[in-house]
Order: structure tokens, then C-alpha cells, then sequence
């Protein structure tokens, strides 16, 4: 059976993309090659060759699951993963809030029920308090999501839209911070990785969060009930209306009646609301007192106002629960695995290491029937076209047919065309031409550039034209080239020269854009 992902598998996923990309800008790429291979040889029988969704989310299960096992055997079992400490903390967070929750609608309504026998409780404040305030807050919320939902944007309710706005508005204004300090620096790159997991996401680091508040939700209602029915077994309390305006009593039972539609047919009147009688016979005149209001009608209201509250209240919190838990486990079956961090690891795994492979490989007698697999037939993921952008300085040097042969080694992609550009306003030709490709999500774009050069804004304002143009999805490969010499273009770039490139591409905060050293060193 086909193991569903998980958030914590997605956190996990990330922590370990994270700390690879490290390695990546300390040198360490042979080393993860060699051990993202080693583990492809082992996992491979168990997921199918094809280049799908369904297969690259097979292989980086598996892969994930290795790398648990290694992470655990290295730190001695000591260290726990960001997926695990998640699951613990939201498991805590999720009691905490919902017995505080518990606690505060049993409190409330244990307070507000107090009856000291003169006055009964007041049928109109309860609704109002307890229910009332929760039907505002569900009108809300609805009326903002089939807004959002009309104008195109995530369903999301306004609070948690302008708490996730706020963030990523904030995350956007530290990244344009001049990166001179180290402190701007950090903050520039974290609101790149901010933003960067937003996009690739969306809601889902989102909906825990909303989760935990109809848990809370669910623990308010559960205490008002609790508390209502301890006072109507445990209690003689009575309950009445009145009011300033000239209601009669018809009127409010045909209010009361329309509020009890939900149950009026299982619990007519007289059992689950009041009748005429017994809502004319609780009314609290202030002149007269209570002393001629008879017990049968002045407890009479309380099955009306426990149904309210479960019905109006605790009801919709559930079915906001699980409606949230069925979105958060359809956006996790709806992720492509295809952003630029996922499609260099499966690269990886599905380039051979002759180096290493070819001294490991044993031949044994193949018995009868039994095709040896073949490893030419692993297709590398987006597996379609890829169009090379070269700036004007390099394009004539730039020997096509071994930057072809760069791009399969380094990238997995073969190389169709390439285009001379200027990141200038001529290039308003490069992106016609660009647009007439007619570029899918499976097609993808590489820029050379040269990594000695500093980062410029230009550059970064083309960037995020070009983006604007392919689409969100298109893979967006920056491939870095060093100083030239006598003989080739394509030389190793500088350790350091990279890793500010790297740094500053980060802070775009696009999943589908990567940095690549077209040469190592």
C-alpha cells in the first residue's frame, strides 16, 4: 500500500535539502553524488522508470526514509528531525489549546449561569455570548472565503490572510535591505527561504495552524455544554426573556422556531424549544417580578440553548476540522516534487558513477529469462525542452556543443537552443521569443553567467521579468562559469564568488530557480 506524505515528511524532505545545498556551496558535490547514487542502486526496483509526479514522489520517499536512517546512525539516535520535533509540538500545542479552550467555556458559562434565585438567567445575553459571537465568526469566515475564491487566491479566512501577508510583506522588505551587514545579510536570505517555501507550499504550513484553532474552537463549545448541563442536573436554575421593545410572545417563538429548524423535526416544540405557552409564561416583566412564573416554563429554554450551542457552534467547528485536515492531506497528494532543490537530487540519484560503479559491479551467471537492467534507460526528470540564454560578451566563445555536453552532465537536460541576450531593453525581442516557444512546466531555462562578475540589478529586475513570462513552474537553472582563459570560457568559478551569487538569488525567493557551478574545480 502507497504510504501517504506527510507534513513532517515535507519538513524532514527540506531539513535534508538544506543541509545538501551546504555541502553543494562548500564543494561537496561528488560526495553527494556518490551517496545519492548509493542510495538509488538500492531503492530503484521499488518505484517505476517513468518520469512522473507519482515516481518522483516514490523516489524521494524512499530516499528520505534512507536518509532518516543514516541521520539517526550518525547522531547515535540522539538528535531528533525537524519532522519529529513538529509532530511533537503540534501534538502539545493541539491539547494545550484545546483543554484551555475547554477550560474558558466551562468557566464562562459556569459564571454566567450563576443563579441566586431572584432573577433567572437571560435567555437572550446566553445566545448572544455564546452563540451569537461564534455565528459572526463563521459568517466571517465563509463570506472571505467564497470571496477569495471568486477573485482567484487562496481560501484562506482574512485573519490568517493578513497574519500570512504581514509575514511575507515583511519577509519582502528585509530582502531589499542593503546586504553590507552580515545581520542584513542573514535576514535577506531567510526571507528568501521564507518566501521561497511559500510558494512551493502555499497553504500547508499554513493549515496546522488553523487546524489547532478549531480544536480550540471544539473545546470552547464542549465546555459551555459541559458546564450548562452540570448546572440544569446539578441546579435549580430557571431561564426567561425580556425585553425593552414590544415583542410579543408570538414573535419570539417564531424566531426561536426558524433558529430550531435544524432539529424542530426530531425535537418539536415543547421538547426541543419552547411552545407558545412556555415561552409567554418565561417572560420577566420588570415590575411584576418572577414570583408568578411557573417552574415547567422557566426551565424550558435550556434544551434550546444546549442544541444552539452544539449545533451552531460545535458543529461547524468540526466540520471546519475535518474540512482542514481533507485539504491539508490533498495538498500534500497534489505536490509535483518538481522545484529546482528536488529535480538536482533526483539527478543525482539517476546519473551512474562509473568511477565507483563500474569497481562495485559484480557479474554473476544471469539465469534464464532475466533481463539485466539497463541503466541508459533512466530518463532524468524534466526531460523537455531547455533553452540557453547567453549574454552578448560570452555568446561567441560560447562553444555550443560542449555547453550541450555541460548541461546533460551537470543538469541531466539536453540543451535545444540558445539565445543571445543583453538584460537590457533589447531583450524585449529575446522575450518574444521566448513567449512564441510556448514553454510547459516539463520545459525549463538556463542563463550563463559568469560568477566573477558582481551581482548587478539589472540582472535580477531580467530575472524576475523572465519569470513573470514562463510561467512559475518553468525550471530557471543560473549556471556559473569562472575568469576565462586561452582555451575555454568554461572554467571553474571561485568558491566565494559563488556562494555570494547563491546568496543573492536566495533572497528572490523562487522554488523553480536554482545555482549550479556549470564546472568544479
Amino acid at each position: 500500500m502507497k504510504k501517504s506524505w506527510t507534513l513532517a515528511d515535507v519538513l524532514d524532505l527540506e531539513f535534508f535539502l538544506s543541509s545538501d545545498q551546504e555541502l553543494i556551496d562548500g564543494g561537496g558535490d561528488e560526495h553527494l553524488a556518490e551517496r545519492d547514487r548509493e542510495i538509488y542502486l538500492q531503492i530503484r526496483e521499488l518505484c517505476g522508470r517513468k518520469d512522473s509526479a507519482e515516481t518522483r514522489a516514490c523516489l524521494l520517499r524512499h530516499w528520505l526514509s534512507r536518509r532518516r536512517q543514516q541521520f539517526r546512525h550518525e547522531s547515535g539516535g540522539t538528535t531528533v528531525l525537524p519532522g519529529g520535533l513538529y509532530q511533537e509540538l503540534t501534538r502539545i500545542c493541539g491539547w494545550f489549546i484545546f483543554v484551555l479552550a475547554l477550560f474558558l467555556g466551562w468557566g464562562g458559562a459556569f459564571s454566567f449561569l450563576s443563579y441566586s434565585g431572584k432573577t433567572p438567567v437571560n435567555v437572550s445575553f446566553y445566545f448572544l455570548f455564546f452563540v451569537c459571537s461564534q455565528l459572526v465568526l463563521l459568517m466571517t469566515l465563509l463570506i472571505s472565503f467564497f470571496a477569495r475564491h471568486l477573485i482567484g487566491g487562496d481560501s484562506l479566512p482574512i485573519i490568517y490572510t493578513f497574519l500570512r501577508k504581514g509575514v511575507l510583506h515583511l519577509a519582502g522588505k528585509i530582502g531589499r535591505l542593503p546586504a553590507a551587514m552580515d545581520t542584513h545579510r542573514w535576514l535577506a536570505g531567510l526571507s528568501g527561504r521564507l518566501r521561497r517555501r511559500h510558494r512551493s507550499y502555499g497553504l500547508l504550513f499554513v493549515l496546522p495552524f488553523f487546524l489547532m484553532i478549531q480544536l480550540g474552537g471544539i473545546g470552547f463549545n464542549l465546555g459551555v455544554l459541559a458546564a450548562t448541563l452540570l448546572k440544569v442536573v446539578g441546579t435549580d436554575i430557571a431561564f426567561g426573556w425580556q425585553s425593552t421593545l414590544q415583542l410579543g410572545s408570538e414573535t419570539v417563538y417564531r424566531l426561536v422556531r426558524a433558529i430550531a429548524s435544524p432539529w424542530s423535526r426530531f425535537l418539536p416544540a415543547g421538547v426541543g424549544y419552547p411552545d407558545p405557552d412556555q415561552i409567554r409564561g418565561s417572560q420577566m416583566v420588570l415590575k411584576d417580578g418572577i414570583y408568578h412564573l411557573t417552574t415547567g416554563n422557566l426551565v424550558s429554554w435550556w434544551p434550546f440553548l444546549c442544541l444552539s450551542v452544539a449545533v451552531y457552534g460545535l458543529l461547524p467547528r468540526v466540520c471546519l476540522l475535518l474540512a482542514g485536515w481533507w485539504s491539508s492531506r490533498s495538498l500534500l497528494r497534489r505536490l509535483d516534487f518538481a522545484t529546482a532543490d528536488q529535480h538536482q537530487l533526483l539527478h543525482r540519484m539517476l546519473t551512474p558513477r562509473l568511477s565507483t560503479e563500474s569497481d562495485r559491479e559484480e557479474l554473476p551467471v544471469q539465469e534464464k529469462g532475466e533481463d539485466k537492467p539497463v541503466e541508459e534507460d533512466v530518463v532524468p526528470p524534466a526531460g523537455g525542452r531547455v533553452l540557453a540564454l547567453i549574454p552578448d560578451e560570452l555568446f561567441d566563445d560560447c562553444g555550443q556543443e560542449e555547453l550541450a555536453e555541460l548541461v546533460r552532465d551537470r543538469l541531466g537536460q539536453r540543451l535545444e537552443r540558445c539565445l543571445r541576450i543583453n538584460h537590457e531593453a533589447e531583450d524585449e525581442d529575446v522575450f518574444q521569443e521566448i513567449q512564441r516557444e510556448n514553454l510547459t512546466e516539463t520545459d525549463a531555462l538556463l542563463l550563463l553567467q559568469e560568477a566573477w562578475q558582481p551581482p548587478i540589478e539589472e540582472l535580477f529586475f531580467f530575472l524576475r521579468s523572465l519569470r513573470e513570462l514562463v510561467g512559475e513552474k518553468v525550471l530557471l537553472s543560473i549556471v556559473f562559469i569562472g575568469k576565462p582563459n586561452s582555451e575555454t570560457i568554461f572554467t571553474p568559478p571561485a568558491q566565494q564568488d559563488y556562494q555570494i551569487w547563491r546568496k543573492k538569488i536566495e533572497t528572490l525567493g523562487d522554488p523553480y530557480m536554482h545555482c549550479v557551478r556549470l564546472v568544479n574545480a
